[in-house]
């Protein structure tokens, strides 16, 4: 039965508590980083009355939260996530974990992952205020509308009670005795038990040996596969009718069933057929056109309709159209035939054969392997006709339908032609193509372009964005006629900020009006209406308000199923580009007017979610100090009431503050940034003070960082908490001097602080990771201003990483340079002399600074070996000098073990270097890789 949330939970959720009123506040520390807290998967019900959300730690058990709107009324569930309401609202379903420490328990002990304690699946019931359970969950699938029915597959290995299976507890615990070993017979994980339920009329139904399922979105016709395994193996396929009773049996054959799908209106049914018996099948693409007829073939390995020796192909899923008429699936080049072992492994030769001419390179097409080898090529049955057509080929791998699959108009994407220039330019080139549905034919309309290409909803325009001319075009699909949308426009619509030496991109596209009416394009701070055939002058709906309040405006699309924005009541996101005020205004129509404000506030707000039938929307705020709640509003936010409160603890510890910051950089120009101060901050001491920085920062004024271990960079609260200054300032880049430019940033911004006189000029550090580590790496060799600098990921030699390869994407690093982040402008042999001028390790002699580096031996963006070069030089120079290498970790760290112990050593590092703190041992005396695993140095010297 469900828990009830009563004074304790209640408190915790509104934020009222006695003792942090009272208690002296306390500074954070690496011990709290468990318990702090967030809010996910947030969710309302269609009717509005009811809203859905999980309050997570970092580690350990979750919390499902329920709340009633009306009369606020709050329960929840614990360990429950993944909650789906009802299309009726009228009950919740979700997953329920096991315990972690049941599963920390199976993990030590070693059990397979089979093994491990399952999922179980709540249903909980608004009406009578109930929760059913049933444990090992494998999944479960919900109508969206029009049916208080849901389905759900749970384990069959798994033994049942004798009692009432709607009783069954959590999956929670699992035997760590070892057991006799007896002959177990061959175990098919796919197969299970599957549950028809319905919550309301208490009515279920189960279903034995079922490997497969799906749902109509709008019906309760729910279809299944029955796999059989005996000395043959035998298929059998229901569609069954639930609100009729009624259960058809539309295939029963010898051989194998997957991917079964059904249409919205749950008439017609799709799924792959295999009589193979072998590991490796072929599959036939077997339909039926009422849930009451037999299935039939149409499609198999010998259809004309598709290239000689292919089929069906498994890794695709089957989709209907919206209206019914069309049915996508995949098809492949028949799967090869395990080959059978002939010769040793040691006598094959194993290598890579790297081409010029091939198009990735080998990293990279190593990289995509296995997407490689299930890629899926477009096609399509067109039911009426009993017509096959292919869409995607070799070639135009890519091919995108259009309102839902309705329409016989589809984009294709070719990108074969410049696969070879991807490694040295950052931007995908793409030609494309309007395919016709009806036919497979298609029609090459577009050459080399870069950024994204939209197809009108209703397929009869294709939009893109010319950054040679920064003007908008559009192509009529039925008169092959193209249009510039935006000259002479008095928009800004490039990215006039862009420091980066490449054209600089656009601002998106809003949406579409009805029947591609118009299209809706954003400028920096508008939007705009335009026709896609110029037939009336384009309108600036928001009327340049955005322009002349320096406030960016941008559409919210509240009805995800609809593919066009409303014609009334658009709601527009607002942020202020100069205060970061963040809030929402209101349009009446698309007409050229004001917009209504509706709210702005101090703070960062995340797009709201709206009630499908009513007008309450939810949504998340937050600022440096208070993290992102859930709150409800109605549409004109005149109403608005907190939900959570996720971490009521917050109260008991030191936190800090964050204003902006401004100076004139040595090139005389005004900069801004970020200065976070801890509480109770005292304008006539002296702080230490840590600068970290990557670009720019200063729109994430609002941004709230919950203590928790680091992937890589410090934790600003957790510093502030601790007495620290923070200083993030705003990088201006200059192409060819990255380093410079960083430079003329960061230490002239240091300075100003200093100047100031609450910052002690005796203890200040800075930080960075990967492009800011680089950065680190590089001022360290051009002032001794800072006492200690931490570089995470530095490149030290862009000479020798030009070349390098990016494990994680297997290309190479050439376009990061050239035209990226890296901001060189140009290849090595033509600049040769500022890749040497920013490469921090020729200047190696010039660094005075103590400087901890983190460099690890998995990371797929910069080469760890770019770290070791470094330090190499650095200690044969005799600085001092560390580097963190995490085996098997990531560019930023992934695991937890890992980034707690990283946490813990920079703040000893910088703790020492700024605040006189003993050294830990393993700054002294190192870690001997004797002692590795067992002695962590973190012992005070």
């Amino acid at each position: 039965m469900m828990k009830k949330i009563l004074q304790l939970v209640l408190l915790s959720l509104i934020g009222i508590g006695v003792s942090a009123q009272t208690t002296k506040k306390i500074p954070l520390n690496h011990n709290v980083y468990d318990s702090w807290k967030s809010v996910n998967h947030q969710i309302i019900s269609n009717d509005g009355k009811w809203v859905s959300f999980e309050v997570n730690p970092q580690k350990g058990d979750g919390v499902l939260y329920l709340k009633n709107i009306e009369n606020n009324k709050i329960d929840s569930i614990k360990r429950a996530y993944d909650a789906v309401f009802s299309g009726n609202s009228d009950f919740l379903v979700f997953k329920i974990k096991a315990p972690e420490d049941s599963t920390r328990k199976a993990k030590v002990a070693k059990k397979k992952d089979d093994e491990l304690p399952k999922d179980s699946i709540g249903i909980w019931t608004f009406y009578n205020d109930s929760i059913k359970k049933y444990a090992n969950l494998k999944s479960f699938k919900i109508p969206v509308e029009n049916s208080n029915w849901l389905a759900f597959l749970l384990d069959k290995q798994v033994e049942k009670s004798t009692k009432d299976s709607t009783e069954n507890k959590d999956s929670t615990k699992i035997s760590m005795k070892k057991k006799p070993k007896t002959k177990k017979p061959k175990k098919n994980k796919e197969i299970g038990d599957l549950y028809f339920f319905n919550p309301i009329a208490s009515k279920v139904e189960t279903f034995k040996n079922v490997t497969d399922f799906n749902v109509s979105k709008k019906n309760s016709v729910f279809v299944y596969i029955v796999s059989k395994s005996d000395s043959i193996d035998t298929v059998s396929v229901f569609s069954y009718n639930l609100n009729k009773d009624k259960k058809f049996c539309i295939l029963k054959k010898n051989g194998y069933g997957k991917k079964i799908t059904i249409d919205e209106k749950g008439n017609e049914i799709a799924f792959l057929y295999s009589s193979d018996t072998s590991k490796t099948k072929k599959y036939n693409l077997m339909f039926s056109s009422n849930y009451e007829k037999n299935s039939i073939c149409v499609l198999d390995s010998l259809s004309k309709a598709i290239p000689s020796k292919w089929s069906a192909s498994e890794n695709k899923e089957l989709e209907f159209s919206e209206d019914g008429s069309k049915l996508y699936f995949g098809i492949a080049p028949n799967p090869k035939p395990e080959k059978k072992d002939t010769i040793p492994e040691d006598e094959i030769a194993k290598l890579d054969v790297w081409n010029w001419n091939d198009g990735y390179l080998q990293t990279q097409q190593l990289k995509e392997l296995d997407k490689e080898k299930k890629r899926t090529y477009l096609s399509v049955y067109h039911i009426q006709k009993n017509e096959i057509v292919q869409l995607a080929d070799e070639n135009v791998q890519t091919v995108s339908t259009t309102l839902k699959g309705n329409t016989n108009i589809a984009i294709g994407i070719n990108v074969k032609p410049y696969q070879k220039i991807i490694s040295w330019e950052t931007n995908q080139y793409k030609d494309v193509y309007v395919v016709d549905i009806l036919t497979g034919k298609k029609k090459l309309v577009l050459t080399k372009k870069q950024f994204n290409i939209d197809i009108s909803p209703t397929g009869n325009f294709i939009v893109w964005y010319e950054p040679t001319d920064t003007c908008w075009y559009s192509y009529s699909v039925q008169t092959s006629k193209i249009y510039p949308l935006n000259k002479n426009l008095a928009g800004i619509f490039c990215d006039n900020e862009n420091d980066v030496p490449q054209v600089a991109a656009s601002f998106g596209i809003a949406g579409w009006a009805d029947n591609d009416e118009f299209v809706f394009i954003n400028d920096k701070y508008d939007v705009w209406k335009m026709s896609p055939e110029n037939k009336i002058p384009a309108v600036n709906t928001t009327n340049s308000f955005g322009f002349k309040n320096k406030i960016i405006l941008r559409y919210l699309k509240l009805d995800r199923e609809s593919l066009f924005l409303p014609k009334e009541n658009i709601l527009l996101k607002a942020k202020n580009d100069k205060t970061k005020q963040e809030g929402f205004f209101v349009k009446e129509n698309s007409n050229s007017k004001d917009p209504k404000q509706l709210t702005m506030m101090d703070c960062a707000i995340q797009s709201p979610i709206k009630s499908k039938n009513s007008t309450t929307l939810i949504w998340q705020k937050n600022t440096f100090k208070d993290c992102p709640d859930l709150w409800t509003s109605d549409f004109l936010f005149s109403k608005i009431s907190r939900i959570s409160n996720a971490n009521p603890q917050q109260s008991n510890y030191l936190w800090g503050s964050v204003e902006f910051v401004k100076w004139i950089t040595f090139e005389g120009k005004e900069q801004i940034g970020l200065l976070y101060k801890p509480e109770n901050f005292d304008s006539t001491k002296k702080y230490p003070m840590i600068s970290y920085f990557y670009e720019k920062y200063s729109d994430q004024i609002h941004n709230y960082y919950p203590p928790s271990p680091s992937r890589s960079v410090i934790n600003f609260p957790l510093y502030t908490s601790n007495g620290y200054l923070v200083f993030i300032p705003d990088i201006d880049y200059k192409v060819g001097f990255p380093g410079e430019s960083a430079y003329n940033s960061v230490v002239s911004g240091t300075m100003s602080l200093i100047n100031k006189k609450f910052v002690d000029k005796d203890r200040i550090g800075i930080q960075g990771q990967s492009w800011g580590g680089y950065q680190v790496a590089y001022l360290v060799t051009r002032t001794n201003l800072y006492k200690a600098a931490m570089a995470g990921a530095p490149v030290s030699n862009m000479t020798s990483a030009y070349g390098g390869i990016r494990w994680e994407s297997g290309q190479t690093r050439m376009h990061q340079y050239e035209n990226g982040q890296s901001r060189i402008g140009g290849t090595l042999w033509e600049n040769q002399n500022l890749y040497i001028e920013n490469s921090p390790l020729f200047y190696a002699d010039k660094v005075e600074t103590p400087l901890l580096i983190m460099s690890n031996d998995n990371d797929g963006a910069v080469p760890w070996s770019q770290g070791v070069e470094y330090f190499s030089a650095l200690r044969r120079l005799g600085k001092p000098v560390w580097l963190l290498c995490y085996n098997g970790d990531e560019h930023n760290l992934m695991k937890r073990p890992n980034r707690k112990d990283l946490s813990i050593r920079m703040m000893q590092f910088f703790d020492y270097y700024l605040k006189n703190a003993q050294p830990p041992s393993w700054m002294i005396d190192g870690v001997p890789a004797i002692e590795k695993g067992e002695n962590n140095g973190y012992q005070l010297k």
